[in-house]
């Protein structure tokens, strides 16, 4: 009709409640969508300038503590990692976090190829320290067998084989090993008593001395297993062909067990024989003998213009021990005793008298025997230094040609230069050198110096974090050098 009023409601369209409410939560939704991301971010960035921090400053101290040990030959590292350290600092400023890791785990990689073990190496690792003659070491069962040295690494699973050498190898527990020649074994890593990892080498045949520290350490043999306690020196032998081992212990103890559940207890000057899966009762050792003559660092003079048969003699002797019907004695020219020059096991005097017929430098150790044919420990070991001079048998000589050199005493302190320091765990492997006669010691601790005057050293720190080395030298006319070295022990 034409007066019809238009609708009102023409052109809108309808929307129902539940539309309105399901476009609000969206809404809402989106916005909390916005405000979270916005927060994540922030939160993500704080994490990452916690830990660019973190690790800047690992690596800064990293880099403070290792210059002061570092050699000439490694400042060009140092230069390197601290650029990079920069590098990092700059990025951290510009908030571009992950640029500040990236190159502060570069600088922090660059300082542990030098002084670190790798983080992968496992609990069971060890470190050569020192190695005289041939000695080899191979990684797994298909590694090929390659010459050790002084640092290289072992893992859980690596073979170490002397034939004519002898090693000295530091565990990362502290102890420590001596390896002697003709000598196989695995190194190895076991669950201990307490549920914990233990130190554990697995024998094929030969000769180890070892010292433990503040922890024990386990050693296999086939068809026996012995625990060597904390704070103790012992042995453990076996030959392969006979099928018998020896486990002896020095100071302190060891509880040993075979493959058919029979146990023993060693004690101090003890040892058991293991033949098969049979263990003898515990049976005592013979002691160690005391050196009596000559001194210490003794110094002769040798005449080379006399006959042969009218050289100098150096007369070498020492207090008899209880029990004893014979001694071992060596002469040797370093202190693993490889390579000797007298070498005998048969002297049943407690005398022995050297003809001195050359110069050289020589160290020199006895070993009691009792009746049964059972050896005892080795003596500390002593060193004497033979050079030549010209003139007759020199000034207050003796027919006998060879006389302790009495020289004027001089005043210059003697050589002492660190070649590394390197942490590994709480112990601390010192590299150095000092002139030939000088008695060195770390920290109060006596270290064996070869005869041409280098070292190495492993020391078991007694806590984690920052703390000084004192390295002493002390020569023949008692002049002393001493040097401090600042250093920092982390955790194994």
């Amino acid at each position: 009709m034409a007066g019809r009023l238009k609708d009102p409601r023409r052109n809108w369209y309808s929307i129902s409640v539940d539309t309105l409410r399901t476009l609000g939560v969206l809404l809402v939704a989106a916005g909390l969508l916005l405000v979270g991301a916005r927060y994540f971010h922030q939160w993500e960035q704080k994490a990452l300038a916690r830990e660019a921090s973190r690790v800047i400053d690992e690596a800064r101290g990293k880099l403070d503590a290792y210059e002061q040990i570092a050699g000439a030959d490694q400042r060009k590292v140092f230069e390197e990692a601290r650029g990079l350290i920069t590098e990092a600092e700059a990025a951290y400023r510009k908030e571009s976090y992950r640029a500040a890791i990236e190159s502060a785990k570069r600088a922090r990689a660059t300082l542990g190829s030098l002084f670190e073990i790798p983080s992968d190496s496992g609990k069971g690792a060890a470190n050569f320290v020192t190695v005289q003659g041939t000695v080899e070491f191979r990684r797994g069962e298909n590694g090929d067998w390659q010459p050790a040295k002084s640092r290289i690494s072992l893992e859980p699973g690596d073979y170490v084989r002397t034939s004519s050498g002898s090693a000295e190898i530091v565990f990362a527990d502290g102890t420590f090993y001596t390896v002697r020649a003709n000598t196989l074994f695995i190194v190895a890593s076991v669950r201990g008593a307490d549920g914990g990892e233990e130190q554990s080498i697995r024998m094929d045949y030969g000769w180890v001395d070892l010292s433990t520290r503040t922890k024990p350490s386990q050693i296999a043999t086939p068809g026996a297993q012995a625990r060597v306690r904390e704070s103790s020196e012992a042995f453990v032998s076996y030959d392969r062909e006979a099928g018998k081992g020896r486990f002896g212990a020095v100071r302190g103890g060891l509880d040993l067990a075979s493959s058919t559940g029979l146990k023993r207890s060693v004690g101090e000057l003890e040892q058991v024989v293991q033949s098969g899966g049979q263990l003898s009762a515990a049976e005592s050792l013979p002691g160690v003998p005391r050196l009596s003559e000559p001194a210490d660092q003794l110094e002769v003079d040798f005449d080379p213009g006399l006959d042969r048969r009218e050289a100098g003699k150096l007369a070498l002797g020492w207090e008899p021990v209880s029990g004893a019907t014979h001694y071992a004695l060596q002469v040797g020219r370093n202190h693993l005793f490889v390579d000797n020059v007298i070498d005998v096991a048969s002297r049943t005097k407690t005398r022995a008298t050297l003809g001195v017929r050359g110069e050289g430098n020589f160290v020199w150790r006895v070993a009691a025997v009792d009746s049964d044919g059972v050896q005892g420990p080795w003596s500390e070991a002593r060193k004497f230094r033979v050079a030549a001079v010209s003139g007759g048998s020199g000034d207050g000589g003796d027919a006998s040609g060879a006389v302790a050199r009495r020289a004027a005493p001089d005043r210059t302190p003697p050589q002492l230069d660190l070649e590394d320091i390197k942490p590994y765990g709480t112990v601390l492997i010192v590299g150095g050198k000092t002139e030939p006669g000088a008695r060195v010691s770390i920290n109060g601790e006596p270290v064996e110096v070869d005869l041409d005057g280098s070292f190495n050293k492993a020391i078991q720190m007694s806590r984690e974090g920052w703390s000084t080395l004192e390295i002493r030298a002390v020569d023949s006319d008692g002049n002393p050098k001493i040097l401090h070295r600042k250093v920092f022990v982390g955790a194994s």
